[in-house]
């Protein structure tokens, strides 16, 4: 495990790297090894969560710094798929860093907890953990594309033609994914908050409430908006994208204020 803590964030730059010459300067070499070294590093990360989960004998979410790792790897696989689809590597300059700045933090910080919730091996638990950290990916996916849509809007409106208007895809496709990740977040955090409270009430009773629910329910009311409004309101993709970008900042401070200053139910997660 200490040997992959130290590997992973050392692949994820040489990773990022290569996709910053790819961003930055076409580079052939990069366009080349960019996706293959990506695939090995998610797959060595992926093996990382097993052996982990093995190491422990529970889901590795048992403190904020390996839900941290988690929420990397699910970030990388989304995109990943995006980057199949359609097709456009230069996006991954943006991507790759959040995956890396997200594991360098859990690599550094990541020890084995004293104690061990049973929650932690239960399996609604588990299921309840896993679609939360589906979306919390799903919305970090949201607020890269909507920050680089907007990004592209402002360079067209201000016909600045340089290197984010050749390089990123069309307003359109980010437009697109903006909207898309921002609804698959507002399903997967409706589904973790559904199963959440159930069991809650099951361990706690009714009668109990935290901060993290709270913040969390916040997040859940802004990306709700994003799909409300991009389909019954008429939202502009220009307001979804800020939408989404506000939902990640509270997401954010979720994770790294609510976790790391309060003590409660959520103190591993």
């Amino acid at each position: 495990m200490q040997t992959l803590n130290i590997l992973l964030p050392t692949l994820y730059s040489l990773a990022w790297a290569d996709y910053a010459l790819l961003f930055f300067r076409d580079d052939t070499f990069a366009e080349k090894t960019a996706p293959p070294l990506l695939y090995l590093t998610g797959t060595l990360h992926g093996i990382a969560l097993v052996v982990l989960a093995i190491h422990l004998e529970i889901f590795p979410l048992a403190t904020v710094f390996e839900a941290f790792s988690v929420v990397a790897f699910s970030v990388l696989v989304v995109y990943l798929l995006i980057e199949w689809h359609i097709g456009v590597r230069t996006t991954g300059f943006f991507i790759v860093g959040v995956v890396f700045a997200f594991q360098l933090v859990s690599s550094a910080f990541i020890t084995r907890p004293t104690e061990v919730n049973p929650l932690l091996t239960d399996p609604s638990f588990i299921l309840h953990a896993s679609t939360a950290v589906l979306g919390y990916a799903a919305m970090a996916i949201s607020a890269i594309y909507g920050l680089l849509y907007l990004m592209l809007f402002y360079d067209i409106k201000k016909h600045r033609f340089g290197l984010i208007y050749k390089q990123l895809p069309s307003l359109e496709i980010m437009a697109n994914f903006t909207y898309r990740a921002a609804s698959l977040g507002f399903v997967f955090l409706s589904v973790a908050i559904v199963l959440g409270l159930a069991l809650m009430v099951k361990v706690y009773g009714a009668h109990w409430w935290d901060p993290k629910l709270t913040i969390t329910f916040v997040a859940w009311l802004i990306y709700g908006s994003c799909t409300v409004g991009r389909r019954l309101w008429g939202w502009s993709p220009r307001r979804v994208a800020f939408a989404s970008l506000a939902g990640f900042a509270v997401v954010l401070f979720s994770f790294v204020v609510v976790n790391l200053l309060f003590t409660s139910f959520h103190g591993f997660v």
